[in-house]
């Protein structure tokens, strides 16, 4: 008996509730945004089935609850609407808030396990029914009633469980992995900050400092020019006829809409293309918002809102924590100055330190 007959293929619909966002007077505005509050989550703070909860823009406990819907609870599937298509993350246990209008609300009824739903949404067959619903269209927009439409496979709850255990025991791995990665990225911001800004570095007590473009800095070291040190190659997007979302050609990325925490994922592609970034090249947004950084992990094509840098002499792993200890802020070039968008004199201009090479070997 083969898998597939002892399931039926019902609308999405048919086994989930759909929450939007409040999209009435009550929708928080300017004054309602707090530094401490609760979480309003955007398309924007979803990544890799999980809420960014550093990205997450709060609101004051008075506008969460004036609002008369979107708030989220445990198992609740957050699905993006706009721009993103697709984009998702599962609420976890503690996790609470409310969503932007980008986003909508999936719910499980009692017909399916909410892991479940959530493994299939999230799928490679899920996710092409979500875009195979836009048609085409320049800005990326899909309705409620057209998500419901999806059609979605439903086993029998005993076989749902099962297959929701096996990828949640996967999930589970890979949640574990990534807070390790995190604990390691931040011993290396820690270790980048102790050495290359507190100058505490190995042989520092016998170095004396001295003045800088950049202010004081060990005897010995320099301040250069990003075009000194580094190959700039600035976006150029093509034709939008050349565009698809079915892997024809070479993953392209027109801005950050597809950032990760480290590198993007891929939902364009593009047939023709003339500025490229190589695997391992940092990836630099030139248009709002500025400064916001990936690594490309693999060639792909730049449109007009990225840029691609490569150190001379290799020392990507150097050069990634110099520009985020730069760049800290969207927006925010790292004398301060708030920009929409930079040219590529701007970018060739950008001051870097230039430590002694065997320092960057060692850190590295």
């Amino acid at each position: 008996m083969s898998f597939q007959s002892i399931y039926e293929i019902v609308p999405l619909g048919d086994v989930a509730f759909f929450i939007n966002g409040d999209r009435s007077t009550n929708y928080p505005k300017g004054n309602d945004y707090v530094e401490d509050g609760v979480p309003f989550i955007s398309a924007a703070d979803l990544a890799e089935g999980r809420i960014d909860i550093a990205s997450v823009r709060r609101i004051s406990q008075n506008a969460y609850d004036r609002l008369r819907s979107g708030k989220i609870r445990k198992d609740d599937v957050l699905f993006c609407l706009r721009g993103s298509i697709g984009k998702i993350a599962r609420i976890r246990e503690n996790e609470h808030g409310a969503i932007a209008s980008s986003l909508v609300i999936v719910r499980a009824t009692e017909k399916v396990k909410p892991q479940y739903l959530y493994f299939y949404l999230s799928s490679q067959a899920g996710q092409q029914a979500a875009l195979g619903l836009n048609n085409g269209a320049a800005q990326p927009n899909l309705s409620v009633s057209e998500l419901q439409k999806i059609s979605f496979p439903l086993p029998p709850l005993p076989i749902q469980r099962r297959i929701a255990g096996i990828l949640a025991a996967y999930d589970d791995l890979i949640e574990n992995n990534q807070r390790r990665i995190a604990i390691l990225e931040a011993m290396a911001r820690g270790l980048y900050r102790e050495w290359f800004v507190h100058y505490r570095y190995p042989g520092h007590e016998d170095v004396p400092l001295v003045a800088s473009p950049l202010g004081p800095i060990p005897q010995g070291w320099e301040v250069r020019k990003l075009t000194d040190i580094c190959r700039l190659t600035m976006g150029q997007s093509p034709k939008s006829e050349y565009y698809n979302e079915v892997g024809d050609g070479v993953a392209f990325h027109q801005g950050v809409t597809n950032f990760g925490d480290r590198f993007p994922s891929d939902r364009l592609f593009c047939s023709v293309g003339s500025r490229y970034a190589e695997s391992g090249d940092i990836l630099f947004s030139v248009r709002a918002p500025v400064g916001r950084m990936n690594i490309a992990n693999k060639r792909i094509i730049l449109g007009r809102g990225l840029s691609a840098i490569r150190h001379n002499d290799n020392y990507q792993a150097f050069l990634w924590e110099q520009l985020r200890n730069r760049f800290t802020k969207d927006d925010m070039m790292g004398n301060g100055s708030i920009f929409a968008s930079v040219t590529k004199d701007e970018m060739q201009s950008i001051s870097l330190l230039c430590p002694p090479k065997e320092l960057i070997a060692a850190i590295t």
